[in-house]
């Protein structure tokens, strides 16, 4: 045996070796991407709700009125009628106004970076999605092909069309998984753009209120 066909031997060895994981992976993105869905069309209702009783913009405008100069003491009820991604960041902010006057602008500033990084870190997993999904199909589709053509040489029909099935199959959820990530990662980054601003406009309102 030489050193040509022990190499080739290894590599067709780690190649079928593969098939199984990648099979499985496909199967675990696939059900990640179909829970995700339910998330993201959850989120979507409840964000038209939101949109459809007040704007952002004016619910900020008449928080800051209905606060007086007070935001420690805002009734419960009105925060429940925060939009989505405002009230955790209210909570965080308050504690900040009722510390020290020393440094509370940079405090801010840092709650305000720090609230934007968390709610940007929530893409990573889509845009991984965006490119492991079609790169794991790609993967399930060119492993087959070498025992399907070993097949077809040998006329071993079954043995063929399994492998040709097996090709296709995972082609096609691959690439569902990177166009429904792509998707998903489209929308929820307009989303998470337009919720910074918003909590860039409240929070510049706040302190000027407390001025």
């Amino acid at each position: 045996m030489n050193l040509l066909t022990l190499l080739q031997g290894i590599l067709s060895l780690l190649s079928s070796a593969m098939l199984y994981p990648v099979m499985v992976l496909l199967i675990i993105f696939f059900v990640w991407i179909v829970i995700t869905m339910g998330g993201f069309v959850s989120e979507y209702v409840g964000r038209r709700k939101k949109t459809g009783k007040q704007d952002p913009k004016e619910f900020i405008e008449s928080f800051i009125v209905s606060s007086h100069k007070n935001v420690q003491q805002l009734m419960p009820q009105k925060t429940q009628e925060m939009p989505f991604c405002f009230r955790e960041y209210y909570e965080e902010l308050v504690d900040e106004l009722t510390k020290d006057k020393g440094g509370r602008e940079v405090r801010v500033e840092y709650l305000l970076q720090s609230k934007e990084q968390e709610m940007t870190k929530s893409l990573d997993t889509f845009r991984l999605m965006v490119r492991a999904g079609p790169a794991l199909g790609l993967m399930g589709t060119i492993i087959p092909m070498g025992p399907a053509l070993s097949a077809l040489s040998q006329g071993d029909l079954e043995k063929l069309s399994n492998n040709i099935m097996i090709a296709f199959t995972t082609t096609v959820v691959g690439l569902a998984i990177g166009t429904t990530a792509y998707f998903l990662s489209t929308v929820k980054n307009r989303w998470i753009h337009e919720d910074i601003k918003n909590l860039e406009y409240y929070t510049e309102c706040i302190m000027r209120n407390k001025e």
